[in-house]
């Protein structure tokens, strides 16, 4: 007897779980899933006193690395939608949508960067290292200089020794 088991349960990464699935093509080599975003009735925009109603202005598709399972690379073909509104000033406006679990700027999914960075920052392996076990392991093609921007972008967010000291103070 055979089961049919929807493919956001056998792929876990936050970009199928969170995006609706249009459609899934696999190969030899390759898994490609074609994702959208969810889009929300009305967005809270920076530059609106109230939540905006925005209309569908542009699309792309954008070609994204998902970590691989083994013998298959995971791609995703994910929809990147642009949307724009009138903003209380009367100018119109558009922004993209955010898609959940998708890096857009790195054309990689959050897991990726997770583990490029538990590689590379937790185990201390070297950043061509780090790269050869993505490679082998998940498929993901990405090169050592891709790998310490990353790391970089990642640090810049994570707040400074002054900061965590003065959290620490405070909850004392």
């Amino acid at each position: 007897m055979k089961q049919d088991v929807a493919i956001n349960a056998l792929l876990t990464e936050t970009a199928t779980q969170a995006n609706t699935i249009l459609g899934v093509e696999v190969t030899a080599t390759t898994i490609l899933i074609q994702l959208q975003p969810t889009l929300a009735p009305a967005y809270q925009r920076p530059d609106c006193q109230q939540p905006v109603v925005a209309a569908y202005h542009d699309s792309e598709l954008l070609t994204v690395q998902g970590l691989g399972v083994p013998g298959k690379a995971v791609r995703y073909q994910v929809k990147s939608i642009r949307l724009g509104y009138l903003n209380d000033a009367g100018t119109f406006t558009t922004f993209t949508v955010p898609i959940p679990g998708i890096r857009t700027d790195l054309l990689v999914t959050d897991e990726v960067v997770e583990q490029a960075l538990y590689l590379h920052v937790d185990r201390n392996l070297s950043l061509s290292v780090t790269a050869a076990m993505l490679r082998d392991l998940y498929q993901i093609e990405t090169s050592t200089s891709a790998l310490d921007r990353w790391k970089a972008a990642e640090a810049q967010a994570l707040p400074t020794i002054g900061t965590l000291i003065q959290r620490l103070n405070q909850k004392n």
